[in-house]
């Protein structure tokens, strides 16, 4: 993901009034499209999608009316429709509808010579996923808050709890920005130089592992990326779907998020930057994925309990 230093402050209500829901739904194609192939889009289309999925077949029927009631605003039915909005407008200009300032919102650079987040020093212009997130929560929740607002807030709040999981959205080491300065190549290909640390735990290894394909302007195949979840879903044992949640409540959530920030940041740590190989050459492979894979699958489970959480929260009454 591109780092932006630029302090910005969006208001969802200033948002909504400048774009209708049509050109709102216009600019997701757009601006995928648009998206330069050393751009990281988070987790990718793939795993946005599926966190999505995993998420809505979790969700409360109270929960399910009100996200149903929310997409059809923009003639959507699922969570995966919107997933990677948040992503589609930041890359794109200001000139041509985009809101390229909020790219700053999706990640927090904590070093990893820090053992965890403090928002003093990591966020304190309060413009970083781990303070979004409990924001965009709050908007949601508020029932007398105009349903224009409350849908955009349900799309950041998909899109940002996917985003908190990947660890290299909690972390950089030497100033790497999460990675995209750490060049690799894996399995000999480095797509012309353009493959980085940060990109391949995006989609590049999940992609390669799982034979998902990215189509033109960033199009996916949703049916396979629902097959993926459903898989990585019935994994999820009640225990640790229990475990996972930490009994979320609507006065946990911002204490949550900085627990979630933490468990990516340790793994950036120990994981993505602790298990590659030594020298400047960073050639990746089946070692380095027999230990990545593994993590990235439990992170997009985890996302997935977690952002029905969230959801069932803001949108189920006590």
């Amino acid at each position: 993901m591109e780092r932006s230093s630029a302090p910005f402050l969006l208001s969802i209500r200033g948002f909504m009034i400048r774009r209708s829901f049509c050109a709102a739904s216009a600019l997701f194609t757009v601006s995928l499209g648009m998206a330069l192939p050393g751009q990281a889009l988070a987790w990718g289309p793939y795993g946005h999608a599926i966190v999505a999925d995993i998420a809505q077949s979790r969700l409360s029927p109270q929960a399910t009316t009100e996200v149903t009631r929310l997409l059809a605003l923009e003639n959507h039915q699922t969570l995966d429709q919107v997933a990677s909005w948040p992503d589609t407008i930041g890359h794109v200009s200001p000139e041509k509808g985009g809101l390229p300032q909020t790219l700053a919102w999706h990640y927090v650079d904590t070093d990893t010579n820090f053992a965890t987040y403090a928002k003093p020093r990591d966020c304190g212009n309060d413009l970083c996923v781990t303070e979004k997130l409990p924001e965009m929560e709050k908007v949601l929740a508020d029932p007398h808050a105009p349903s224009a607002e409350r849908l955009v807030a349900l799309k950041w709040i998909v899109h940002l709890a996917g985003d908190l999981h990947q660890p290299l959205h909690a972390a950089e080491r030497d100033h790497d920005k999460g990675g995209n300065a750490v060049k690799v190549s894996y399995f000999g290909q480095d797509r012309n130089g353009h493959e980085n640390l940060h990109s391949l735990w995006d989609e590049g290894i999940m992609n390669h592992e799982r034979h998902l394909v990215v189509g033109p302007h960033y199009t996916i195949d949703f049916a396979r990326a629902r097959a993926e979840a459903d898989r990585l879903n019935a994994q999820i044992t009640p225990g640790q779907a229990d475990f996972w949640s930490g009994a979320l409540s609507a006065d946990t959530v911002h204490d949550s998020v900085v627990k979630w920030t933490d468990e990516s940041h340790a793994l950036a740590r120990d994981v993505v930057y602790g298990a590659l190989p030594s020298g400047k050459k960073k050639a990746l492979g089946e070692a380095y994925t027999a230990v990545a894979l593994p993590v990235i699958e439990t992170r997009l489970q985890q996302a997935g309990v977690r952002l029905a959480d969230l959801l069932n929260t803001a949108l189920t009454a006590p």
